[in-house]
């Protein structure tokens, strides 16, 4: 017979680290008042307390185990979510109590097993699963359900599961289908996870339960972790296991890959958990999102799943900052990496991609340290090709432009690539160009001036506008990856080349300014021009070559800056300001410009 209990999970968690101290302060001290009164002998002026000592220190023990048991029950009886006093009638009043019922009903199943075993018809199946069902209301304490997996043991364990899929799901082969795993959750395989993770989160398996991840088969593991929420480690265990294991390792590899779906659906519904997968196992989370295992996987649902556990371990301000940053550097390596068939590769592109679609709905956070990578590497290129021919004053890299660790470690040439595959999809691609147009205006350069003497305000501005062009220069870089028509390419070359004019727009002195009214119509005339020149390229009706096309680009851009200072009035800069700001402006495009439209071909 169960208790009705309400208990403070917050307050209980207190109770038990305070019992635990007080227990470390007996047991330090109980040795020495032991000898110190065997030593005074007769002596001894104090009280007989070593007993009470005893009794104490067991008594917080025992205290601690019971409260923590029905804690552990209570979590798992009442949504996680709900906060302060929980309150629920557990199964079971003591835990001694929880692991006779657990003993009595591990022999009935094994028991009806035997019997199917002997027999295999439906109506002895039926049996097992007529003992399967006493675990109802059982399973989430603890105690019950390691008592229970103990007196089973992981081989009947798994024979139960394997016995449920030859008789209920005979047709899936590699993992449940999501219409199996219903069924499976309603049944006794759900019973069977939801005890595992009772137990397991609870730290009440042995380790002959661990090691059978490393043994088992993929389709028990993976229906373990998608009928129950299992524990964010043993999640972790059972993934890093299943994707280091062959890929010909299943009796059906042709058959299709439940298992992976059923391991992203599991993710999806603990994201902390993958958010922790990504960012300290880069090897097993690039075969998750690798471009092969996706098109070769038979079921096209996985890549909404893994998409959906992508998108809650990639939000932003989502769990442990660090993390969530070591997670998307891991996931812009695998995506981008030099040989990922993401991009250009045999399997075609991904014109429609919720993958792509997420990670460009979440990558805002992160633009700005992108961003410093190309600039800090661009800059550091510039410096070392001028050493290289003899230039006795180089120019020295802007400070605080590099990003930090672990940043600086990213390739700009993978993310250029990680751009090139999210640009594939055409909604990625719009989402993805937005946000870059967001970042390069929430700089808001208008505090530093780029003229004048004051080198502060300079640096910071053309810290900032290496920056932008940068940021440019990357959206440039990966749009030579996307297959799109033509008039599509124009479109979004001019539209990220007029990026910086923009930007540099909100830092000239307000006379000088663009003006507001009006300033969209002339924007678009710009970009109409800009599109011509490069559709007139691509259509080869014009003999200029890719370095000369880019060059005009670029100088349009300029000129049309410096042109407005002039209609408006305000005092043109000098020779050595346009320079400047010419450069600023423009970063590292010029380069990127030329490569796009020579990798586009005119």
């Amino acid at each position: 017979m169960g208790d009705f209990v309400g208990i403070d999970p917050l307050g209980a968690d207190k109770l038990i680290r305070q019992m635990e101290t007080g227990k470390d302060v007996l047991a330090r001290t109980r040795p020495g008042l032991e000898g110190a009164i065997a030593e005074a002998g007769a002596d001894w002026a104090g009280g007989m307390g070593v007993t009470a000592m005893h009794r104490t220190w067991a008594f917080f023990h025992e205290s601690q185990q019971d409260l923590k048991w029905r804690v552990d029950t209570l979590k798992r009886m009442v949504p996680s979510q709900q906060k302060g006093m929980l309150t629920a009638t557990l199964p079971f009043s003591t835990q001694s109590e929880a692991a006779q019922a657990a003993k009595k009903d591990a022999a009935a199943i094994t028991e009806a097993l035997k019997r199917y075993d002997e027999f295999l018809s439906g109506q002895t199946w039926n049996e097992v699963e007529k003992a399967m069902a006493a675990l109802k209301g059982r399973v989430d304490d603890p105690a019950y359900a390691a008592a229970l997996l103990s007196a089973l043991g992981p081989k009947t364990f798994q024979k139960l599961f394997r016995d449920w899929m030859n008789t209920q799901a005979a047709g899936d082969r590699r993992g449940l289908t999501p219409e199996a795993s219903k069924r499976a959750g309603e049944g006794s395989p759900g019973l069977l996870a939801e005890a595992f993770a009772s137990a397991e989160s609870a730290g009440r398996l042995g380790p002959e339960w661990q090691k059978m991840v490393e043994t088992a088969p993929s389709d028990i593991l993976s229906a373990l972790v998608k009928l129950a929420p299992q524990s964010g480690t043993f999640l972790t265990r059972v993934a890093t296991n299943l994707l280091n294991r062959p890929p010909n390792s299943d009796a059906f590899p042709t058959d299709p890959n439940w298992n992976l779906y059923n391991l992203a659906r599991a993710f999806a519904a603990n994201p902390e958990a993958f958010q922790r997968f990504l960012a300290e196992h880069p090897k097993e989370a690039g075969v998750l999102l690798d471009a092969y295992t996706i098109r070769s996987s038979g079921v096209p649902a996985y890549e909404q799943a893994l998409a959906e556990a992508l998108d809650g371990a990639l939000q932003p301000r989502f769990g442990v900052d660090a993390v969530r940053e070591r997670a998307w550097i891991n996931v812009i390596n695998s995506i981008g990496s030099e040989n990922s068939l993401w991009i250009g590769g045999s399997i075609g592109t991904f014109p429609e991609s919720p993958i792509s679609r997420v990670l460009a709905k979440n990558i805002s956070p992160i633009l700005d340290m992108l961003a410093r990578g190309q600039a800090d590497r661009a800059a550091r290129d510039a410096f070392e090709k001028a050493k290289a021919e003899g230039t006795k004053y180089p120019p020295l890299p802007l400070p605080y432009l590099a990003p930090r660790d672990p940043w600086n470690m990213l390739d700009p040439a993978v993310t250029s690539r990680f751009f090139g595959a999210l640009t594939q999809d055409p909604v990625a691609a719009k989402t993805l160009n937005k946000a870059a147009d967001e970042y390069v205006k929430g700089m808001d350069m208008g505090r530093f001036s780029p003229f004048g003497s004051d080198n502060y305000n300079a640096e910071a501005f053309y810290n900032y506008a290496e920056r932008a062009g940068a940021m440019a220069s990357l959206l440039l870089s990966g749009s030579t990856y996307a297959e799109w028509s033509d008039d599509q390419y124009a479109e979004w070359l001019a539209g990220n080349m007029l990026m910086p004019v923009d930007f540099v727009d909100q830092f000239v002195p307000v006379a000088g300014k663009i003006p507001g009214t009006g300033k969209a119509k002339l924007l678009d005339g710009i970009k109409d021009s800009l599109k011509k020149m490069i559709t007139d390229y691509l259509d080869g009706k014009t003999p200029g070559s890719a370095e000369d096309i880019a060059r005009a680009l670029v100088n349009t851009q300029v000129d049309t800056m410096i042109d407005s200072l002039r209609a408006n009035g305000h005092s043109l800069p000098t020779a050595l300001e346009q320079n400047a700001l010419r450069k600023s402006a423009m970063g590292s495009m010029l380069g990127a410009v030329t490569n796009a439209l020579k990798t586009r071909g005119g």
